[in-house]
């Protein structure tokens, strides 16, 4: 947030008028204590003389990794190499306070929307390592991840491991389920799964992801999972399906917007058993929902994950069965 020549650090508080306003990111809630720290050191570096350029492009900082390692994104309107600069100056004093920081980024983001690493109209946003590891590093269910810090990934770790095995739980599991798991990110879900089915899909449109995925697997040594990048579309799905004998079970985690359009239902058409369907917007479920009760599914059971503590915000997941 800018006002006059200061620049300040803040979370976003929608108002009632629609605006946005800032209050502290002394603690938040949904990130590790850690990163508290980092935020009012850099809050400070950014007030110096040298730091301006930076300051003044500067929209978003995120910061991603394990309680033990992170990896800090700064989200910026424009890369000029005055920016680049300062964010030199600073990623060398942020890491000499901060051994913690493994890896730092720069993100030109031209959007100014109200999400971070947004798009940047028309062309691939321009992302830059200007310090320390490439790729971003945590461990889950026993395994260990690498992916690119610009992958989706989960920011509540404490609960990470528990949404991956009661998807796996609610699924049903076993050694014959043919699984495909579609919005598969760096493999989570399909590679954590990967020793409770017989075989795996998954269908992942990000090209930085789906090359983690693949990486992931080959890494952990994981021979009965696919990886596909595509868009998740009917005309994906209907590739899929001609490579594969059918599916039992189907996980879906989409973006906030949900599904595309004919998704649901190409979905239906395969008849699986079992269709686990994530929401991390749960206000586009009952629109949803609705297109899979019209497809023959109805709801077995619901379970809510609060992924967000100290928002209004929760993920929901859905069990939907076949109706006989």
């Amino acid at each position: 947030f800018h006002a006059r020549s200061s620049v300040k650090l803040g979370l976003i508080s929608p108002t009632e008028e629609g605006s946005y306003k800032p209050f502290d990111a002394v603690q938040c809630a949904i990130e590790p204590a850690g990163h508290a720290a980092i935020y009012q050191k850099l809050q400070e570096i950014l007030e110096k003389p040298y730091a301006k350029p930076l300051a003044e492009a500067l929209s978003y900082v995120i910061i991603k990794g394990s309680y033990a390692e992170f990896a800090l994104i700064l989200n910026v309107r424009e890369a000029t190499p005055e920016v680049v600069k300062a964010t030199n100056t600073l990623s060398k004093s942020l890491t000499h306070f901060f051994k913690e920081i493994v890896g730092l980024f720069l993100y030109e983001d031209q959007s100014d929307g109200r999400y971070y690493l947004g798009s940047s109209a028309g062309r691939r946003a321009a992302f830059r390592k200007v310090f320390g590891k490439a790729e971003v590093y945590q461990r889950i269910c026993g395994r260990s991840f690498l992916y690119s810090p610009l992958s989706f990934s989960q920011v509540n770790l404490s609960i990470v491991e528990s949404f991956v095995t009661t998807a796996g739980d609610l699924l049903n599991l076993s050694g014959q389920t043919r699984f495909i798991d579609l919005y598969c990110g760096y493999g989570l879900f399909a590679l954590c799964l990967s020793n409770r089915v017989r075989s795996t899909i998954g269908i992942e449109n990000s090209a930085d992801s789906i090359q983690a995925a693949i990486d992931n697997a080959l890494r952990q040594r994981v021979s009965n999972v696919r990886f596909i990048r595509g868009a998740v579309t009917p005309e994906t799905l209907q590739h899929a399906m001609k490579s594969s004998w059918g599916y039992d079970a189907v996980l879906l985690d989409p973006p906030r917007n949900g599904t595309a359009e004919g998704v649901i239902e190409s979905i239906a058409t395969w008849k699986p058993q079992r269709v686990l369907h994530i929401f991390c917007n749960i206000d586009i479920m009952p629109a949803e929902l609705k297109r899979w009760s019209k497809c023959g599914y109805t709801i077995a059971k619901a379970v809510p994950f609060d992924m967000f503590p100290g928002t209004p915000t929760i993920e929901m997941m859905v069990l939907l069965n076949q109706q006989l």
